[in-house]
Formats: structure tokens, C-alpha cells, sequence
């Protein structure tokens, strides 16, 4: 329960942070402020997910308590992804942050960190084997790939957005992204063929 709970109030105190950072881009810039409202929205509506992810969670027990978890998991991510390129443009005018590349960098490497982050908890939420309507052992194989596929791809894309220039990390994000989804697509595909039965073996 511990490291849910550090989760949850680190997404609490980004989500707050958030909400800060839109209204100080808001009181910097009114006559934009209409592009303000999408942020301050997606920061209440994280707000939400939370106060509803924590209700859930007093409501469950055993192993539904669970299920919400990735909740504030994806909050963090989500909320980093939005406040840094506020945090950047809030800066800017004051020449704290030069590289106007910063944001998109940072943005990117994040979505990479989330993607592997995603391929790790995967195979860690295999659903067991009496539920398994498929063969149990290749439909837990099919997840352990999945998951390694999309942790190798979320890995390789955040280190390309650190180390590449802006273009060629564009374009490695989109070939890891879309080799990661043809591997898992095949293997999908593969585990709904249907397994050929091995010829029993005996003595006439």
C-alpha cells in the first residue's frame, strides 16, 4: 500500500501544481485565454479521477483493491506531460529556459517512460489460468512479450528524445511505436489461431 499511496499524493500535488501553473499562464497572458481552458479542464478532470480512484478504493476489498491503481499512476505521467511545456512557457518570457526544444524533448521522453512503464505492469496483471477461455500458458506467454516489447519500445523512444534531434527522435518514436504494435498484432493474432492437437501416440 505504501507505493500507492506515494503515487497518490505525488498525482494530488502535481495535479495542484498544475492547476497553479495554468492560472499563473492565464494572469500572464489573458488575451490567451481561451487556450487556458483545455489545460485547466484536463487538470480538473484528473482531479476527478483521483477523488473517484480513492472512493473506490475505501469501497473495495481484497483483490479489487487493485484495480485503480494505475489511476494515479497515469495521473503523474499525464500531469508532468502537461505542466512542464507550462512551466517552460511561464519561464520563457524571463529567459530562465533558452532551449525552445526543451518542452517537446521532455514531453517526449515522458510518453517513453509511460509506454514502458505500461509494458512492465502488463505481464504483472496476468489473470489466472481458470478465467482463461485459451490456452492458459500461451495467452501468459503472449503478455510477457507484450510487455517486454513495449518496455523496449518506451526505453528506446525516451532515449531517442534525450540524445536525437527533434526530428530523427519524431521519427524513431514512430517506427518503435509502430513495430511494437505489428509484433503485439501478430502475436494477438497467433494466440486466437486455433492450437492443432497433437495425434495421440499408442500401440495398435
Amino acid at each position: 500500500m505504501a507505493p500507492n499511496s506515494m503515487m497518490s499524493r505525488a498525482a494530488s500535488a502535481l495535479t495542484a501544481v498544475g492547476f497553479v501553473l495554468v492560472l499563473a499562464n492565464w494572469y500572464a497572458k489573458p488575451e490567451a485565454a481561451l487556450a487556458w481552458t483545455a489545460p485547466l479542464a484536463m487538470f480538473a478532470v484528473m482531479f476527478a479521477a483521483l477523488r473517484l480512484s480513492r472512493r473506490a478504493l475505501r469501497r473495495s476489498t481484497g483483490d479489487a483493491l487493485r484495480s485503480p491503481d494505475w489511476i494515479p499512476t497515469a495521473v503523474v505521467f499525464a500531469a508532468l506531460m502537461m505542466g512542464i511545456p507550462l512551466a517552460l512557457t511561464l519561464a520563457r518570457p524571463y529567459s530562465v529556459v533558452d532551449d525552445i526544444d526543451l518542452g517537446r524533448r521532455s514531453t517526449g521522453a515522458l510518453i517513453g517512460a509511460f509506454l514502458a512503464m505500461l509494458g512492465n505492469v502488463m505481464p504483472k496483471n496476468l489473470p489466472p489460468l481458470s478465467s482463461m477461455r485459451c490456452d492458459g500458458a500461451r495467452q501468459q506467454a503472449f503478455q510477457r512479450l507484450a510487455g517486454w516489447t513495449w518496455v523496449l519500445c518506451g526505453l528506446a523512444s525516451a532515449i531517442g528524445w534525450l540524445a536525437l534531434s527533434i526530428d530523427s527522435a519524431e521519427i524513431a518514436t514512430t517506427v518503435l511505436v509502430m513495430a511494437a504494435m505489428v509484433v503485439t498484432i501478430v502475436q494477438i493474432l497467433r494466440l486466437r489461431r486455433p492450437r492443432k492437437e497433437q495425434p495421440a501416440s499408442g500401440l495398435n
